[in-house]
């Protein structure tokens, strides 16, 4: 259990200090052209590649092209400045874009908490072995934290009532740095990490996008707080740490959740922007007030490398909050719904997300004729079914919306031609084209 603390307290320092990953422009048709800034949580940090970021599965939705220029541990500032640096094709790709979506300023934040955090465990002889102050980095990651930080030791510090009171003061002093602004008492003499940071950098952002673009419609994302675990989870920490428990968890997710309140609250003032409410999708709630961070994200996935970023679930979700944010609805769901029918834990998806999720749902999803999550061999076959019965003059034994689901080709008929197209993608599906979805398979094929 005190491994599950460490790496508990550690993730939830930074978002993500990962290798960026490539820039992957991806077209899964024609209607619209969708750019997508930011950070991890952009990028699909830590989805498998058979899984799908929720960019691709905005794109594949509005049958459009996305180009994702996310990349993993930027704050703020870096993804202005790469904006500001792109080069003429890049340009061109902002200039013709119709939809600008960004995630950004939860990196901005923890960078903050984890200079400050690594600054109190300097002061109270809670670094590693051999490490010293000079030895602290000017500007702190997570594999900082992991590396200076004697997680054990902090755990340990956390239990005297005194030290938890210090500790306490410590998060407070950084609540108000990262959220106060001049309005706040003492505000003048705090940092305001988001105020005078995040919030300007997105308004240069806004700036530089509208110069290039003014028609683009630009999508902020909120920043969700997964510091939300299961109630059994939780019994267990409380079981076997007692008030380390409370002071490690409890405050650490009472000062993110307050942080990531402040943070929707200030984007509101971004002017020329929609604002897709990711934080209240992932902070659902069942009937016992219990929060579904957990849900979302891999915080509970495993005892050592505990990871805050989205799951596929996630990734459904924020796909649907920014869909719901544009007002666009499609018959065919297509990667949405496909996703989403492919979660083996989709029976439990919270409540409040699956009521924004039916919104954007649509009512089929093309090529999962029988809506199991995947377009295989079964769905060639009910195509096959149905194409027997319509040349023999018999009523279909499917519903109006599975017959929309065989139509592959935009022919207007069902017949082999679209089993056919099923078995070709499955086959190519099994045979390293997973991570692929149809509406990509068929332009390309």
């Amino acid at each position: 259990m005190k491994k599950i603390i460490s790496a508990f307290l550690s993730a939830a320092l930074l978002f993500s200090t990962a290798a960026a990953l490539p820039v992957s422009a991806e077209n899964y048709g024609n209607d619209v052209n969708i750019t997508v800034l930011g950070d991890s949580i952009a990028s699909g940090y830590g989805l498998s590649d058979e899984e799908y970021n929720y960019g691709q599965i905005v794109a594949d939705y509005l049958s459009g092209s996305v180009e994702n220029y996310a990349v993993s541990g930027y704050d703020s500032a870096e993804t202005l400045a790469q904006i500001r640096g792109f080069d003429n094709e890049q340009k061109a790709q902002l200039a013709d874009s119709d939809i600008v979506i960004i995630s950004t300023g939860a990196n901005d934040i923890i960078k903050y908490a984890a200079s400050s955090l690594l600054e109190f465990a300097e002061t109270n002889n809670l670094l590693r072995d051999g490490k010293t102050a000079e030895d602290l980095p000017e500007n702190p990651t997570l594999q900082s934290i992991k590396e200076f930080v004697d997680m054990d030791a902090l755990v340990n510090f956390a239990g005297s009532f005194a030290n938890a009171r210090s500790l306490s003061d410590r998060l407070t002093y950084i609540y108000q740095n990262v959220t106060y602004t001049d309005a706040n008492p003492n505000g003048a003499n705090r940092t305001q990490v988001i105020a005078k940071q995040i919030i300007p950098n997105i308004n240069e952002m806004v700036s530089e996008i509208k110069a290039a673009n003014p028609n683009a419609r630009i999508v902020l994302q909120t920043v969700y707080n997964p510091l939300q675990l299961q109630a059994s989870y939780e019994e267990a920490l409380k079981a076997a740490y007692g008030n380390a428990y409370n002071t490690a968890y409890i405050q650490f997710k009472t000062l993110f959740h307050n942080i990531t309140e402040k943070y929707a609250a200030q984007l509101k003032k971004v002017e020329g922007v929609e604002i897709a409410d990711v934080l209240t999708d992932f902070s659902s709630t069942d009937e016992n007030s219990q929060k579904y961070g957990w849900y979302f994200t891999k915080v509970q996935a495993g005892q050592e490398n505990l990871d805050i970023h989205p799951t596929q679930a996630g990734h459904v979700a924020i796909a649907t909050t920014i869909l719901n944010t544009l007002g666009e609805t499609r018959e065919d769901g297509g990667l949405l719904s496909l996703t989403f029918n492919g979660l083996t834990n989709a029976d439990s998806y919270p409540a409040h997300a699956l009521n924004e999720y039916k919104k954007a749902a649509g009512t089929y999803c093309l090529g999962d004729v029988n809506s199991d999550g995947s377009i295989d061999a079964s769905d060639a076959n009910l195509v096959l079914v149905q194409y027997a019965m319509l040349i023999t003059e018999q009523a279909p034994t499917i519903s109006e919306e599975q017959m929309k689901a065989c139509e592959l080709n935009n022919d207007g008929i069902i017949d082999s031609l679209d089993a056919s197209a099923i078995l070709r993608y499955y086959a190519f599906s099994l045979t390293g084209g997973k991570g692929t979805s149809l509406k990509k398979f068929l332009i390309n094929n």
